[in-house]
This record gives C-alpha cells, sequence and structure tokens, in this order.
C-alpha cells in the first residue's frame, strides 16, 4: 500500500487526461489478462466433482445458488459503486475527444460499451459464484490458488494503480478549483510575477494532490478488513444519486419543454433513487460489524 502511494502521488500531478492514455491502454491489457484467466480458473475449478460425486461442482452450485441472499442490499450499493467512476469520466472523456463527428457519437458508444459491460458483470459473477461456492471472497482474487492465481493477482494490482489517477481525476480537478480556485492562464507577453503565481499554483496543486493521496492511503489501511462493505456504502451514498437522481433533476432543468409524462417519469426514478439509497445505506451501516470476519478468512 505505501509502495501505490508513492507511485500515485506522481502520477496525480499529470493535468491533461490525455497523457493518461499509456497507463490506461497497460492497465486494460492486465485486466483483460486477469478476467480470461479467471473465466479459465473458474471453469477448471467447477468441472471438477464434489465429494458426493453427483456431478461437476459447477452444476451443484449452480442449481442451489439462491436468488436473493442477506447481503442483497450490501449488493445493491456494490452494484452501484461502478456509476462513481463512469458517470464523473463521462464529460471529461467526451471533451478529450479531438474531432467532431467522433464526439457527437461517444453518447452512443458509451451506452452500447456500458451495455455490454453490465451482461459481462452477470455471466462473469454467474460463472464465479458457481465455480467456488461458499469460498468465494469479496476479492475474487483471493479465493484462486496456484502460480497462475499469482500471476492474475499482480496483473489486477498493476492495473489499480495505473487506472486511479484516471478514476480520480474528476475529483482531484474539482478539489484543486475549491481550494486554490481557477487554474491561471498563461499569457504570450507574461510578467515575471504572471510566472512566478502560475509556478506557485501548480506548486500548490501538486502538494495538495499529494496530501488528498496519502489521505487516501491511511483510509485504506484503516478499512481494509471492510472492503465489501466500504465500496457497498459509497456506492449507496454516491453511486446511486449519480445514477438515478442528479440525471433526471438535470434533465428536467436542461430540457425545460419535455413533454409532463417524461418530466412524471423523471420525478419517479429521483424518488426511487432515494429509497433506494437510504435502504442501501442503512443496510450496509447495520451490516458493518460482519466486515471484521470478511477480512479475517
Amino acid at each position: 500500500l505505501a509502495a501505490m502511494v508513492i507511485v500515485e502521488i506522481p502520477l496525480s500531478w499529470i493535468r491533461d487526461i490525455r497523457k493518461l492514455t499509456p497507463t490506461n491502454v497497460i492497465a486494460t491489457a492486465l485486466i483483460t489478462y486477469g478476467l480470461f484467466f479467471v473465466l479459465v480458473l473458474a471453469f477448471v475449478n467447477g468441472m471438477n466433482f464434489g465429494d458426493d460425486d453427483k456431478g461437476p461442482i459447477f452444476v451443484e452450485n449452480l442449481k442451489s445458488l439462491p436468488a436473493i441472499t442477506d447481503s442483497w442490499f450490501l449488493f445493491v450499493g456494490t452494484s452501484f459503486f461502478m456509476m462513481e467512476g463512469s458517470i464523473t469520466l463521462l464529460v471529461p472523456l467526451q471533451e478529450a475527444v479531438l474531432k467532431e463527428d467522433d464526439k457527437a457519437q461517444f453518447p452512443a458508444m458509451n451506452q452500447s460499451v456500458t451495455t455490454a459491460i453490465v451482461i459481462f458483470y452477470i455471466l462473469f459473477s454467474i460463472v464465479c459464484c458457481a465455480a467456488f461456492g461458499d469460498t468465494i471472497q469479496t476479492a475474487l482474487t483471493a479465493s484462486l490458488d496456484g502460480t497462475l492465481a499469482i500471476t492474475i493477482q499482480l496483473a489486477y494490482s498493476l492495473a489499480v494503480i495505473l487506472t486511479f489517477p484516471l478514476q480520480a481525476f474528476p475529483a482531484m480537478e474539482v478539489v484543486k478549483i475549491q481550494m486554490l480556485g481557477p487554474e491561471p492562464q498563461m499569457t504570450t507577453s507574461e510578467s515575471s510575477a504572471q510566472s512566478s503565481n502560475y509556478k506557485n499554483y501548480y506548486r500548490n496543486r501538486n502538494i495538495l494532490s499529494a496530501i488528498v493521496i496519502c489521505g487516501l492511503g491511511v483510509l485504506a489501511y484503516c478499512a481494509i478488513d471492510y472492503l465489501g462493505h466500504v465500496v457497498s456504502i459509497l456506492g449507496s451514498l454516491f453511486g446511486i444519486p449519480l445514477a438515478l437522481v442528479f440525471p433526471p433533476l438535470m434533465h428536467n432543468i436542461l430540457v425545460a419543454d419535455s413533454s409532463p409524462t417524461t418530466r412524471w417519469m423523471n420525478k419517479g426514478v429521483v424518488i426511487i433513487g432515494f429509497i433506494a439509497m437510504i435502504a442501501a445505506s442503512f443496510a450496509t451501516l447495520f451490516s458493518w460489524d460482519e466486515g471484521g470476519a470478511e477480512g479475517d478468512r
């Protein structure tokens, strides 16, 4: 964790989101490697026969998978946690597209990609749960054994390090503007005072980024045994509003001439979002003590 913090600090100093493309491409390759071989290990493990020799473990576990478990509300927050990163990156990513024609196609492409990811998540989770059964852990890579499992864990660790700067970029920009004000503009005929202010601004920005990264490192160390609950509470409190509350409200404000049916549908989604946020948050908090046992496994 300390090594990760040391690596993330200089990466957080990058000011142009397009310069994060190389690290994101490498991380994508590592994640693809990890996902592929996790599925391989899941199928290999699932095709083994259980102690009762009634059939492959995969089939037996698949038949016994419950539709709803005691941790269902915990899953609600966890599933919406994906919105915390994807929605906040939409505007920066679209603005980073160079050509206007490509930028116009971005919303449709994002919808197709998101749909494909959700479908893959569903199939991936079913396969892994059926393969590993009750032994599956919150961090899936901890459920794997063998040399190949070690390479998968290493790949995911590197991928997390490389993708964190991109995920944190929008939040860092918001913190920077709130704490330091807007970015100073460079001019061709700048004075020595303007140059000094420019350098001081970015020095303070880098110091602020380093402090935030160190704070997140301390928080991660303290909450390491409660990973599932931390992800769930973040998804409940922030992911659900980002997905179900703010977009409909913004649509009603920005599209003032929308039909009454559309406006009422948006209000209904907002109400559902508030109810889901409160229910999932309370369920996560009430089951928080179970996180310690989860971390001891």
